[in-house]
């Protein structure tokens, strides 16, 4: 069980971490009933109760269905979120300054929250329920011992460790006893408690804690009479509630201002701030801080002497205050009507109300109210003539005012006292009340002196601290003008350096773009247009440079530069005629012609693999060239590779696969390597070829002959500039070897008279 609340406990503080700064309630019920605390806490009383009673608890099914915040069943609650409306609930009670339902309810909301094992909540309902302690019952021992608890529960708590909620729970632990501290007159604790809690508030970063901590820590000055320290505070956090438009804080500072004002004795801003915030009030209905400003706008307008002003304004905070029931307020409203008729000169009306007073005072137990009533009546007594009992009446509210500390009622109890014994003609006694007078006076002074020098430091810290701020500001000005023109000239090598990649990406593409178009043109100058196969312009490209650089190695190796014979560089050379591409167009068509020879072309270039090479010499003829580094193969081999490579193709189209080959190697001459260039060795191919076709026309079917120069044949012999004559005239001198597929005889030259039989 007591993991499962620690796995439930982790689930809390995890989704409440994706929070980054004040609470979020996911019920939209109770995110509206939460704003409405600080505008109409009835209305927010009453939406919370009612989601209370119309929602049914969910029953505990695991961790998951404890946090479950979605709510799509409109007739649940979750635990969660009844603490939270219990929560809003309490603290609508306190507003309403319902103490006895405030803390019951925030019981309650403990309680759950304790049964469902949330951390965080229970932490938090504590602090809500120490904060109650202090503000309904003013009771400080209870609430800072509440607050030792929780702080202790805290620096427990493993899961709340270093995480963004624990934050919260410090900063108002810490705010909250700053509070207490500054009503007990704690001012130098409370100063530390508030400079403690704002380093938490920086990291919190909330713009509604920042008002409230503004607010809090200016009321805490304006109590100790640092008033150029709260005007600081109550304007920065006016101005804050301002930009964030939060209505009730102006309000309250409004409010908060209005006192700083009266007390500096600046009645007009005094004035125009608590009319401010007596609006606010007034339009949402919130009687209790409506009867506080309406008393303090009374008694603005008693110091400015304008006594039917006060007395309607104080009539009406006194309604107010007797439909709220509160007789405290209500006796102390009494006794400043009392105040007023007594400067009016009524004293029927004035011994009235301070009669009234004297007794909710009695009936409360208001020690401060009993010794300003007893003061006032001395003063009622003395104005109507009864001197003796003045005396006795005010010397009683002198022990009661100095028994319980208050200073300013003695100043005025000892000055009308002097006045007494002086109409009395008691002059020793009227000096002594005089000098007893401006000793109070002096020590108040003197109090005052100190909270001045005191304010003076801190107003020499925060000039210094503005000089320094206006210091780093100037050095800021200068660094960001630096900055400034090093972003311009960054700017600008940026572009240049844009303008630049643009530059050469766009001649990256276009060279791109004509690389391909040149391929392309490459590939259509060096392709035959039907076949696809390397034409005769590339053979001319290509064949002159590849038998200039075989014929050096073998000058090389000749010479003894090379230890071995490069044979890779003796070349075998076969130019075929495939007879049926000279009727294919004639027999099948154009089109079906064209398909045919674009498919017989990319047949050879699967078949014909590297080092061997193939070429279309012409419209029926192709040359292929191989490495011939077997000296001693016999040409047959060659002509069945080619008559084989063309029947396997022809055998689907059954067309007549009957070629014509011619055959040579290189070096031609054995004994010359470069006696032969390759325009001459392609026309003994053609030389064979021909002789090949002619043969085919007396004996029908695939014939072949193949030329080879005997290794005695000497260079000189080949010397000429026919290259054909040339070979014929070796081949009657025996100098050219003919072999062919056939015996048939046939004429070499038509144009000399000799035969040559071949064998």
């Amino acid at each position: 069980m007591s993991f499962r609340r620690w796995l439930i406990s982790v689930i809390v503080i995890l989704i409440a971490s994706f929070s980054a700064s004040a609470k979020i309630y996911t019920t939209p019920i109770l995110a509206d009933a939460n704003e409405l605390l600080q505008t109409s806490p009835e209305k927010s009383l009453e939406i919370s109760d009612r989601y209370i009673k119309q929602r049914r608890l969910t029953e505990k099914k695991g961790a998951s269905r404890v946090h479950a915040n979605d709510e799509t069943d409109h007739t649940v609650r979750t635990p969660l979120n009844t603490i939270n409306a219990l929560q809003i609930k309490a603290q609508a009670y306190s507003l309403l300054s319902d103490s006895e339902q405030a803390l019951s309810t925030i019981k309650l909301a403990e309680k759950l929250a304790v049964e469902n094992g949330l951390t965080y909540t229970i932490l938090e309902t504590r602090l809500l329920h120490a904060k109650f302690y202090w503000e309904n019952l003013k009771n400080s021992a209870t609430a800072l011992k509440m607050l030792d608890n929780i702080d202790a529960e805290i620096e427990q708590t493993q899961s709340l460790k270093r995480t963004k909620q624990v934050t919260f729970l410090q900063y108002w632990s810490l705010m909250q006893r700053a509070v207490i501290e500054s009503k007990l007159n704690n001012d130098n604790q409370a100063e530390k408690l508030f400079i403690k809690a704002k380093q938490l508030l920086i990291s919190i970063d909330d713009s509604s804690e920042k008002i409230i901590y503004q607010l809090t820590l200016g009321r805490h000055y304006l109590r100790h009479s640092h008033y150029d320290l709260a005007l600081d505070r109550l304007l920065s956090g006016y101005w804050l509630a301002v930009e964030n438009e939060d209505n009730a804080q102006i309000a309250s500072a409004n409010y908060m201002l209005a006192n700083l004002f009266e007390q500096r004795k600046v009645f007009d801003k005094a004035l125009e701030h608590a009319t401010q915030a007596g609006e606010f009030y007034e339009r949402y209905q919130r009687n209790q801080p409506l009867a506080k400003t309406l008393t303090l706008i009374a008694s603005i307008y008693e110091q400015q002497n304008r006594y039917n002003l006060a007395l309607v304004h104080y009539f009406n905070a006194l309604d107010q205050e007797s439909e709220l029931k509160h007789n405290v307020r209500s006796a102390q409203l009494r006794l400043n009507i009392a105040r007023v008729y007594l400067q009016l000169y009524n004293y029927p009306k004035s011994e009235q109300y301070l009669q009234q007073a004297r007794l909710l005072a009695q009936q409360t137990g208001n020690d401060v109210i009993s010794a300003e009533a007893q003061i006032l009546e001395g003063k009622l007594e003395l104005a109507e003539g009864r001197i003796d009992k003045s005396i006795t009446t005010l010397q009683a509210g002198l022990i009661a005012s100095s028994r319980i500390g208050k200073i300013n009622l003695q100043l005025m109890g000892e000055s009308i006292l002097s006045q007494a014994f002086e109409k009395q003609n008691d002059y020793y006694n009227a000096l002594l009340s005089q000098r007893r007078y401006e000793q109070l006076f002096a020590s108040q002074q003197e109090k005052q002196r100190k909270s001045n020098v005191e304010v003076f430091k801190q107003q020499q810290r925060m000039l210094e601290r503005s000089l320094r701020l206006e210091e780093m500001e100037r050095q800021q000005f200068e660094n960001e003008k630096s900055i400034y023109k090093q972003q311009k000239i960054s700017l600008f090598l940026i572009s240049v350096i844009v303008l630049l990649i643009t530059f050469l990406v766009r001649r990256h593409t276009v060279a791109k773009q004509l690389q391909s178009r040149l391929s392309h043109l490459r590939s259509e100058l060096y392709t035959h247009p039907r076949s696809g196969l390397r034409n005769l312009r590339m053979l001319n490209a290509r064949l002159p440079n590849s038998l200039q650089q075989s014929s050096a190695n073998f000058e090389q190796w000749h010479l003894g530069e090379i230890i071995n014979e490069p044979l890779s560089d003796r070349l075998r050379f076969g130019l075929f005629e495939a007879t049926f591409l000279k009727h294919i167009y004639l027999q099948q068509g154009y089109q079906q012609g064209l398909e045919i020879e674009r498919q017989f072309g990319e047949y050879l270039k699967e078949q014909v693999c590297k080092p061997a090479r193939l070429y279309h010499f012409s419209d029926a003829m192709f040359l292929y060239i191989e490495p011939n580094s077997r000296l001693n193969g016999e040409p047959k081999q060659l002509a069945d590779s080619i008559q084989q490579l063309v029947s396997n193709f022809l055998k689907e189209h059954k067309l007549d696969a009957a070629v014509c080959i011619g055959m040579a190697e290189y070096p031609f001459l054995p004994r010359a390597y470069t006696a032969i260039n390759d325009q001459e060795l392609i026309d003994i191919l053609l030389m064979a070829t021909n002789a090949a076709r002619l043969n085919s026309k007396q004996e029908p079917g695939s014939q072949w002959v193949h030329l080879s120069a005997i290794d005695a044949a000497p260079a000189a012999s080949f010397a000429c500039d026919n290259i054909r004559k040339a070979c014929i005239q070796g081949i009657d001198n025996g100098l050219v070897k003919v072999q062919s597929s056939s015996s048939i005889e046939f004429n070499w030259n038509p144009d000399h008279d000799f035969d040559k039989n071949v064998n």
